[in-house]
């Protein structure tokens, strides 16, 4: 309140504004990330390091691509779900938060997308917490009434789980909405090993992947859920870790300078090193920016989970 927020911190806050922006751009967008002049102006003007590999952006997002189906599959199903998206499945990988819908859908849900806003931990790990009390109250008068009604809310980004499940009840006490929703927030793959068959055949037989888990998700079951389905599916699946963070911190490690890139980079080298000496074929996390740190930092291929089976699997 006294000194006033960094420009680059403020830029970091709206990430999902410039993401908006870079998806309805698209394709346009993507070519401008690929120009270095581009990036040098880029971060001179909102301090986004040059370095820094970053998502495409996809022209029709997840909304925009759930709209034309809606809720239709599974309407009778007696396990109802709102699907919270946050920004990565909406601008950057809509494939993923379709298929993601697609899996519930097959395991019996009825799936809705609720009007919502992303999570806003971005003004809680820069300290805006106006902002942040803002949006959650936005996020809870939309989906605490569906979960009062029996829905399930499940979304496939770790930070998405903690913010709802664990901040929105701090930045809200005693609102018994806040409670509600809370109660009712699930991880993707948490809810999936819940209402979904386990398979008959095991495409992912003998192949060996290394698990990260996001410093969020350490809170939350420590990333089991999601090596437990990747073991159903049959393959060999160890937990990679040095003890700290990635280097990524959130957003913190897309920031140019010491206190940022340089920073990021530092921390990460030990976790680099530990899959570097796993001998895995291949480097498994659910968190989007934890995937950046990652690929830049190993030699090894970094997926999503829900990327495994066709990039790995074998036909069964």
């Amino acid at each position: 309140r006294r000194y006033g927020t960094p420009a680059v911190d403020r830029a970091m806050m709206a990430a999902d504004r410039f993401a908006a922006l870079g998806s309805v751009t698209a394709p346009l967008s993507n070519w401008l990330l690929g120009r270095k002049a581009f990036r040098v102006l880029l971060e001179r003007v909102t301090g986004l390091d040059r370095r820094r590999t970053l998502p495409r952006f996809e022209r029709r997002t997840l909304k925009r691509r759930f709209a034309r189906r809606g809720t239709d599959a599974g309407s009778g199903a007696d396990r109802k779900v709102a699907f919270f998206v946050d920004v990565y499945a909406d601008y950057n990988r809509p494939d993923l938060g379709e298929a993601a819908i697609e899996l519930l859908r097959a395991a019996g849900c009825s799936v809705q997308l609720p009007e919502q806003k992303p999570c806003g931990y971005p003004y809680i790990a820069y300290g805006d917490l106006g902002r942040a009390r803002e949006v959650a109250r936005y996020n809870v008068a939309r989906l605490a009434p569906l979960a009062r009604a029996g829905h399930d809310i499940v979304t496939l980004e770790p930070t998405a789980v903690y913010a709802l499940r664990e901040m929105y009840p701090k930045l809200l006490p005693g609102d018994e909405d806040a409670l509600a929703l809370a109660e009712r927030t699930f991880g993707f793959f948490d809810y999936l090993l819940k209402v979904e068959d386990a398979p008959s055949v095991f495409p992912l037989e003998n192949r060996r992947l290394g698990f990260h888990c996001s410093c969020h998700q350490k809170g939350l079951g420590g990333g089991e859920p999601v090596m437990a389905w990747l073991r159903r599916m049959g393959a060999q699946v160890e937990l990679v870790e040095s003890g700290t963070c990635c280097g990524m911190g959130g957003t913190f490690g897309l920031k140019t300078g010491p206190l940022g890139y340089d920073l990021s980079q530092a921390v990460g080298e030990p976790l680099f090193e530990a899959f570097q000496r796993s001998g895995v074929e291949a480097i498994v996390t659910e968190s989007s920016v934890c995937a950046i740190q990652l690929a830049e930092g190993t030699e090894h291929r970094v997926l999503h989970p829900l990327e495994v089976v066709s990039a790995l699997g074998r036909p069964g």
